[in-house]
Order: C-alpha cells, then structure tokens, then sequence
C-alpha cells in the first residue's frame, strides 16, 4: 500500500466499506467528487495515496468524519495523530493555531520549545505565563491555555492534549534511540 505522509493512516477498506454502505459504485462517487473511478479504484486497493483535501472531501461527499476513513487511533495517539484524525497537514493546523509550521513541529515532537528557549524567553514565545513555564520545565506538563487552544483546533478534550504531547515526546525519543 502506498502510504500518505498526510494521511498516514488513511484506510482504503473503510473508503471502500463506506461507499458500498452507501450504496454507491466507484464510478457514481467519482463522478460526485468529480474524479475519474480508476482514482477511487487506486484509492481503495491502496495503490495511490490520499491528501488531506481528498479525504476531507471524500468524507464531506460520504458523511462521514475525515476519521471514519483512517484506521483508528494508536492507544497512545500522539499531536500528530489527532492531527490526522481531522485530516489536517501541519501548515493548516499551524495556520489554525496562527504559530509557525516549525513551532508545530517541535510541539509534535513533544517539545514546548527549542534547546535554547526557556524560562522568560520561552513564555514569551509561546505567549504564557513564566509560572507554566516553569511548572512545564519541572513535569513537561503543556501549559493549560496552550492545551485548551491545541484541544479547542484538534476538537478533542484538553486532557487528551496533555496526553498527546507527553506521548509525542516518547515516541521522539524512542525515535531517536532507534536511529
């Protein structure tokens, strides 16, 4: 299967299962998406990847969820998990948040900020308070209103943020030790 880096975990049984639920044949959806059925074919067998445009299309046009169409979420889903459960590339969730595409980046590695940003400097980038910052640099807890914005884009609890971001920190460093 040729896999999406914007949609790594699109499922093309699920594309397939819910058009049949549909009652819909291959070329009756293409020709509502305005797509030739041999993309929806390739697109079902796994043989071309999906963009997020696609799938957030595809589901809008099958009234689904851009998820319904993914295979479901890891037990310890990372920012860019729930990232992709919305069908969202990082310049759009970093435009949505107004930050930096590189700024997100490090936030889905499960890093607030670079090396050489912290304490004042760090709160002042990020736009929090030093008192979250310092409670961030002693457990790696998000700050609170940093979470409820990342929790209010990804349409998820605040909590489920938190959970993410230590998630993505681990599976960064578990990245970094394999390589």
């Amino acid at each position: 299967m040729v896999a999406s880096p914007e949609i790594p975990r699109f499922d093309p049984a699920a594309l397939a299962a819910v058009r049949v639920h549909r009652e819909l044949t291959q070329v009756e959806l293409g020709r509502l998406l305005t797509v030739h059925d041999n993309v929806i074919y390739r697109w079902e067998h796994g043989k071309t990847p999906m963009s997020a445009a696609d799938l957030r299309r595809v589901a809008q046009v099958l009234k689904v969820t851009p998820a319904r169409l993914q295979h479901p979420l890891p037990a310890d889903p990372t920012l860019a998990d729930l990232r992709t459960q919305l069908a969202l590339t990082p310049p759009e969730m970093a435009h949505r948040l107004a930050i930096k595409i590189a700024r997100l980046v490090l936030w889905e590695k499960g890093f607030l900020g670079r090396a050489n940003e912290h304490g004042a400097l760090l709160a002042a980038v990020v736009g929090v308070g030093i008192d979250q910052i310092a409670l961030y640099e002693q457990t790696g807890t998000l700050p609170v209103s940093l979470a409820l914005r990342l929790a209010e884009v990804l349409r998820v609890e605040d909590t489920v943020v938190q959970a993410a971001f230590l998630a993505s920190l681990r599976n960064h460093q578990a990245a970094e030790e394999a390589s």
